[in-house]
């Protein structure tokens, strides 16, 4: 794992170390890439997204299955050579919240998109974009943003919402940024209800999700 949430030269010696490791040895058979604070721009402040951007490229080139998430998105088209960007310079707010997905012709057939497109809201958190990254799928966008969602090849996704986000993750996101959130007028408490209300839901979808990636990954490992 590649902690990019310190920025400390120890951290960064060992995630080089591990990048350079994995990248010699190729011996990984899938890759999920988390989300992050920062922004892909912010190479120079953190060095760890140079070394994950180097592994997520090699993935890519060996087409291991690929899931980014948020920031992990953001690499992965950043990767893909689609830069990433600030939404501000669109005149796009941050998108914070449980919203829904529209899915595009495109996503209707895609397996990863049949699990996420229902009623139910997906949960973002997120002030960076792009645009959809050279012989990349469109899968998804929201009422604000155009990219949601987004396929390379066969099993490499980027998913600017958090599958991952439990109503215990979304409650411990919300206190860590309340002051950030009060100031874009959002309502802490209606959030975090909102993650409790739909829990079950986000926890049986990334189930589903999660069982996919791994058939693809055994699938992936076969051919080795």
């Amino acid at each position: 794992m590649i902690d990019l949430s310190q920025g400390t030269p120890e951290v960064e010696m060992e995630s080089a170390a591990s990048v350079e490791e994995l990248i010699h040895d190729g011996d990984y058979y899938g890759l999920v890439a988390l989300g992050g604070p920062m922004g892909v721009y912010e190479r120079r402040e953190y060095a760890a997204l140079d070394h994950s951007l180097r592994l997520i490229s090699d993935a890519v080139r060996r087409d291991v299955p690929i899931l980014g998430l948020g920031l992990g998105s953001q690499l992965l088209a950043e990767s893909l050579d689609s830069p990433v960007f600030e939404g501000s310079k669109r005149g796009l707010p941050r998108e914070v919240g449980f919203l829904p997905l529209y899915v595009t012709k495109a996503g209707a057939y895609d397996p990863v998109m049949r699990i996420f497109a229902v009623s139910e809201p997906q949960f973002f958190w997120h002030r960076d974009t792009h645009d959809v990254p050279p012989e990349a799928v469109h899968l998804a966008s929201t009422a604000v943003y155009s990219m949601a969602a987004f396929r390379w090849g066969r099993w490499a996704y980027g998913l600017q919402f958090h599958i991952e986000a439990s109503a215990e993750i979304v409650e411990r996101w919300a206190e860590e940024e309340a002051e950030l959130l009060e100031a874009q007028g959002i309502d802490l408490d209606r959030l975090v209800a909102e993650a409790w209300r739909l829990d079950d839901t986000v926890r049986e979808k990334a189930g589903r999700l999660g069982d996919l990636f791994l058939d693809w990954v055994a699938e992936r490992a076969l051919r080795s």
